[in-house]
């Protein structure tokens, strides 16, 4: 079963011939002055999986799906991915939430394990406007923060960030856009005793924008484009929202 998850979660990373593994040769090419700009690319695919509508669920709504994160190209900076011959990369995470009563906030969790390398974490998300039935003209906007954990056989560390996007309710099409701050730190570990216990942090601000389909019902995909951190990226993804 875990397996067969796996598999589903990768296939937008290669039908798009995105690496699955970039981060096999941490190890080998790691370095101080490269840790930050490390950070900085693995941090944006992480944010880019944050949002992909402004409207909260509203109790009692669930809702669970899968997204991809892809980044084009390693930053100029990180050396780690250029030195490794990586080129397009990205990460699945799959991630599941529910409206709280009362508080009119969404709680999200969301994760991601693969040969090593993990991501597990979860976030609130809360709505500043919701359209209705006679108020289709207004967008829902609704705010978020994430906090994850990151874990790789020669690094770990956190990501968090803080969102708001903006979406508009209407039928079938749904476009969307958004900002983000992501705040990523790595530590390297298992590495050398010269490198091991080096760290860096970053912070940098996310762009996206991008359209959710509703086909059927309870059933949503999505497409989006991601200025992560200044570089071009994309995001995937599918879902039941009830």
């Amino acid at each position: 079963m875990k397996k067969l998850i796996f598999s589903f979660c990768l296939l937008p990373l290669l039908s798009t011939g995105v690496k699955a593994d970039a981060f096999e040769d941490f190890k080998q090419y790691a370095a101080d002055a490269y840790i930050k700009p490390f950070a900085a690319d693995l941090g944006g695919l992480i944010g880019g999986t944050d949002f992909n509508s402004g409207r909260a669920l509203g109790f009692p709504g669930i809702e669970a799906g899968l997204a991809a994160s892809i980044q084009s190209k390693p930053s100029a900076e990180n050396r780690i991915l250029r030195d490794a011959k990586v080129d397009a990369f990205g990460l699945p995470m799959l991630h599941a939430g529910a409206a709280l009563p009362f508080v009119g906030a969404d709680v999200m969790v969301r994760g991601f394990s693969y040969s090593g390398f993990s991501v597990i974490g979860g976030g609130l998300r809360y709505p500043l406007l919701k359209s209705g039935a006679l108020t289709k003209f207004i967008p829902d906007v609704s705010v978020s923060a994430y906090y994850d954990v990151i874990r790789q056989d020669y690094f770990k560390g956190s990501h968090m960030s803080l969102d708001a996007a903006a979406s508009f309710d209407i039928p079938v099409i749904k476009p969307f856009v958004g900002v983000g701050l992501d705040r990523t730190r790595v530590e390297i570990r298992n590495v050398s005793a010269a490198l091991n216990g080096v760290s860096g942090t970053i912070s940098k601000p996310r762009y996206t924008v991008g359209v959710r389909l509703s086909p059927l019902p309870l059933l949503y995909v999505y497409g989006a484009y991601n200025i992560l951190h200044g570089q071009t990226g994309y995001t995937l993804g599918a879902g039941l929202k009830f």
